[in-house]
């Protein structure tokens, strides 16, 4: 039999790092597979989560069949089953996780409902109740999304693939509404005073002071011999915050800057600061007298390791904690981490390069002679400008030679994130999307088409366009050197855009097609000409819209000679679409846009009361 569930079937050795999270959430996928293949899977370190999701979220939740008890203390593998064959709820398998031993057994607990569960309601209550008739069991497998790991057991304990349970016979005999569990616990949310005393585990010794005062002395030697880090040493050099990295069996070696803060702020807080997993303890912190233990370490969902005090609300990455234990500053804190795990950055020549080529780009757009030299340019992108700066600087921390086409730097990014680099809120009505194609537009960015990509960057793309539904591939970008001779062409492309009305509220791929042809529009949106849409790219309620935009403003132009373009205006969908097809429009009936002054007044006789601001329409001469 088949069961769906998320899984990753990376096979771990041991307990993922928080780094090695970061990769779990971005390859767990939907799955259909055999129960016994799941068994020997997380036997041998894969990763699951039991409930079918469409994304990461509670709300995400769509149905269930498997569902996993986890137990970390008090308890043996044999006292459970005893436990399950007592209350006739038979497991189909359990494996233990990669941290049991004989003296402490910790292990999982895999049930098979005997048929799909769609009703979250439902699913809760069987949860819910198994928690608590399995009461050594931890709570926070309630939360829908929970990851449960595999383990290196190999074999999984007491196989029974054929058992099954069933929820309606489980909830209606053991189910009581005091077991309800409203809302999984989000440790990272919770505020001091509602903290559960009876859940919580409190750190029973001080140990961890040894790691903070190393850190406030940002002592290397001291560290390295507290989280276990091994070093060779070169003759009797004294170890030191400034010394060379030293040879080591060891060392770390990451190829760019992205890579290294990925790499430090998964870094295992735990281990750093000396305290058990799971635990609360004093705050560190200064200023805070915390009598009451109130912090600990959790994991975000990309990897990111965070020391969070729910005391005085402050939640700090490794880096940020040392630069306040410390007293240092951001720069001297980020050495001492990579001393102490002997971490090296080694960029190539190229990488530097291709680095500064990004940095002087950025530091161009705002310089007085990009103004001078490209002024039509510099006007069409000033209130975007900030947009294209945060892209550049973003981009240029993910520089990889393993990622380049041409000898340029290849980028990968999905919307969503480009969002959160500018500062744009969803939410908002700002269209990052018009942004990115009015500099594509203009040559300040370049979107690759799919068809000119290695085969694995485009197997990437597509792998994930189907994983979350895109009806479009993710995108590939590249930037050129800005310079003269790029802009000058830039400039011409500026002021013919300009002097064809261009809004940045209607430009869109319709736009493009309507005012340049078909070519450029499958140059700025190369993902339409890969995926070999039909027609001409125009839909057929679109070109009715404009029929009907251009036979109203005819109409009227024909009876008294102009018309106000704010007339046109009706509804936010007429103006999207007089913006998209403004220039088609005016081309196709020998009309121009033209601004109410004196001038253009007794030039197309439009009345005085117009004010000189306005735009009005009109045949041309």
């Amino acid at each position: 039999m088949k069961v769906k569930l998320m899984l990753d079937k990376h096979e771990f050795q041991a307990k993922p790092t928080g780094f090695e999270t970061g990769g779990i959430q971005k390859r767990i996928a939907q799955t259909e597979i055999e129960i016994e293949e799941l068994a020997n899977g997380l036997c041998h370190g894969y990763t699951c989560k039991p409930a079918l999701l469409i994304g990461s979220k509670s709300a995400d939740w769509i149905e269930q069949q498997v569902f996993m008890l986890d137990f970390d203390h008090g308890t043996t593998v044999g006292e459970q089953l005893i436990t399950a064959e007592q209350l006739g709820i038979k497991p189909v398998f359990l494996y233990t996780s990669f941290s049991h031993t004989e003296a402490e057994h910790r292990f999982r607990m895999v049930f098979i409902n005997d048929y799909i569960i769609t009703d979250v309601e439902q699913r809760n209550k069987l949860q819910s109740t198994l928690i608590h008739l399995f009461e050594k069991s931890d709570k926070v497998t309630f939360d829908c999304t929970r990851i449960f790991y595999g383990g290196c057991g190999h074999t999984p304990i007491s196989p029974n693939y054929e058992a099954r349970i069933n929820a309606d016979e489980i909830i209606n005999k053991y189910y009581k509404p005091e077991y309800d569990i409203s809302k999984p616990v989000k440790k990272a949310k919770i505020k001091e005073k509602s903290i559960d005393k009876e859940n919580i585990k409190l750190a029973t010794n001080d140990d961890y002071l040894a790691n903070v005062q190393a850190i406030k002395e940002l002592n290397v030697r001291k560290m390295r011999d507290l989280v276990g880090t091994s070093l060779k040493r070169v003759g009797n050099k004294e170890d030191n915050l400034l010394s060379p990295t030293p040879n080591s069996e060891s060392r770390v070696v990451l190829r760019s800057l992205n890579e290294m803060y990925d790499y430090i702020n998964s870094i295992d807080l735990c281990t750093f600061l000396g305290i058990e997993e799971g635990y609360f303890i004093n705050c560190i912190l200064p200023n805070h007298d915390d009598d009451n233990p109130s912090a600990h370490i959790f994991t975000t969902k990309d990897g990111t390791q965070v020391y969070k005090c729910f005391g005085c609300g402050r939640a700090l990455t490794i880096i940020a904690l040392v630069e306040i234990l410390a007293k240092t500053t951001r720069r001297k804190s980020i050495e001492f981490i990579k001393r102490v795990y002997n971490i090296e950055l080694i960029e190539s020549d190229w990488m530097r390069e291709q680095r500064e080529i990004m940095r002087e780009n950025v530091y161009y757009l705002d310089t007085e002679e990009f103004k001078i030299e490209f002024p039509n340019l510099s006007k069409l992108i000033r209130t975007r400008k900030i947009h294209l700066k945060a892209l550049i600087t973003y981009f240029s921390q993910l520089i990889s030679e393993e990622i380049q086409l041409n000898d340029k730097p290849l980028f990968f990014s999905g919307y969503p994130k480009l969002l959160e680099v500018c500062g744009i809120n969803p939410k908002k009505d700002i269209k990052l999307s018009q942004s990115l194609t009015l500099f594509h537009l203009l040559n300040l960015i370049e979107k690759v088409q799919p068809d000119k990509l290695p085969k694995d960057q485009l197997n990437k793309a597509k792998h994930i366009s189907a994983k979350y539904g895109f009806k479009k591939l993710t995108s590939f970008y590249q930037f050129n050197e800005y310079g003269y001779l790029l802009l000058e062409e830039s400039e011409e492309i500026a002021k013919e855009l300009i002097a064809k009305n261009i809004s940045i509220k209607g430009i869109s791929r319709e736009y493009i097609m309507r005012t340049f042809g078909t070519e450029l529009a499958d140059k700025v949106y190369p993902q339409y000409r890969y995926e070999n849409h039909r027609g001409n790219g125009v839909s057929k309620k679109s070109d009715e819209m404009t029929m009907k935009i251009s036979e109203a403003l005819l109409d009227v132009i024909s009876n008294q000679g102009y018309i106000r373009e704010c007339d046109l205006k009706v509804t936010n969908k007429i103006e999207t679409q007089w913006k998209k097809s403004i220039q088609e429009i005016l081309d196709a009936y020998g009309l121009v846009r033209v601004r109410a002054t004196k001038s253009n007044k007794e030039k197309y006789n439009i009345p005085d009361e117009i004010p000189y601001q306005s735009f009005v329409i009109v045949k041309s001469e």
